[in-house]
């Protein structure tokens, strides 16, 4: 578990949130469903996933140096509370293996004669060392890895400037509100209101940090970036941008500079590799700070291993093909994610006020 020493900068857990957020984003199309109008769809889903969040960040701020499970441990009880905190890591682990079934599927299409496992089985190793040393590592490697992904995405996108058609970005607002409302409610569930991830890490924060202010910086940082590559994919692939899996990838296939700059696609390679690295590996340590906590292990370190394999094994078994995996994220996850991410935040918080929990000078 996090050390009662290891106190955890505003700025460093912002910088980890803003390199969740980029996640598995980075390549998958956030607000699909909208055309080219999924710029507005990530814009809309934004402000939606902040309402979202605001409910366990309201619920963190009134259970100060408390994680999910010891919060509904003291709301509803040792029975039911352990039943909401197990949903809740449930969710957790479920999502990690989601992102590292993205990350394999994306691998193997640059590297088809590869094993699968040869694919997952490194990244999750690192990631077990990197939640075993703990939350201030993440936050370490969130501060080197986040600022050089924002960079080679400027990068990038500067290097397509030429290749853009604004007409690809016309007439604006023209998809139907009900199917642009669900593709920003899409996007306002992935990725925005997964950073309820971060309720097993803002216990860790230092004393007077204002938690809301870090997720607000971290939403509208990742934002501006996120817009900026759907529109840039969108300009330079037109109606085509939904039709790939990874929009990113194929927009990045279009740089040759004089023949002398190409293959920069791979420069969307290493953002995922090191953003899917930082958002599978907060996942993990949610899940194994969750599991150790609701079996009251001293220590979540000998449960990451087990854990990360146990994730690896659920990825193999999350969808048999592509379409399967294409049609869970556009129908079912938005749906599917929305009670972990609102219901029982929210429903705590109501309870906690109801009850007025917690009450002063009681013992955890």
């Amino acid at each position: 578990m996090i050390p009662p020493e290891t106190k955890l900068s505003p700025n460093a857990l912002a910088v980890l949130m803003v390199g969740f957020l980029y996640g598995s984003t980075l390549i998958l199309n956030p607000g699909g469903g909208a055309g080219h109008d999924a710029w507005i769809a990530v814009l809309l889903g934004m402000g939606e996933g902040l309402l979202i969040a605001t409910a366990f960040v309201l619920l963190s701020s009134r259970f100060q140096g408390q994680t999910l499970v010891e919060i509904c441990r003291s709301v509803y009880g040792p029975v039911l509370g352990n039943i909401l905190s197990a949903l809740f890591i449930w969710y957790l682990f479920h999502l990690g293996s989601l992102v590292l079934n993205n990350f394999s599927r994306f691998f193997a299409l640059i590297m088809p004669e590869t094993p699968k496992l040869a694919l997952i089985l490194p990244i999750m190793l690192v990631c077990v060392s990197a939640v075993k040393k703990g939350a201030e590592t993440l936050t370490r490697c969130a501060q080197i890895f986040v600022p050089l992904t924002t960079v080679l995405i400027i990068f990038s996108t500067m290097m397509l400037i030429n290749k853009i058609n604004l007409q690809n970005l016309a007439p604006v607002m023209e998809v139907p509100g009900k199917k642009l409302f669900w593709a920003a409610h899409g996007a306002a569930t992935f990725p925005f209101a997964e950073t309820v991830a971060f309720l097993m890490l803002l216990q860790a924060l230092e004393k007077g940090a204002k938690p809301f202010t870090l997720v607000l910086k971290a939403f509208i940082f990742a934002t501006l970036f996120l817009i900026l590559i759907v529109i840039f994919n969108t300009g330079v692939l037109g109606a085509t941008a939904e039709a790939f899996l990874y929009p990113s990838f194929e927009a990045a296939r279009n740089i040759n500079i004089g023949n002398t700059l190409n293959r920069v696609d791979i420069i969307v390679a290493i953002n995922f590799l090191t953003m899917g690295f930082l958002k599978i590996s907060v996942l993990l340590y949610g899940s194994a700070l969750g599991t150790a906590q609701l079996f009251r292990f001293r220590s979540h370190r000998p449960l990451v291993f087990p854990l990360g394999i146990l994730m690896i094994l659920l990825e193999i078994l999350d969808y048999q093909n592509t379409p399967q995996m294409v049609e869970f994220a556009q129908k079912y996850y938005p749906i599917y994610a929305l009670p972990f991410q609102l219901g029982i935040p929210l429903l705590t918080l109501i309870m906690a006020f109801l009850r007025g929990l917690p009450r002063k000078g009681r013992e955890r």
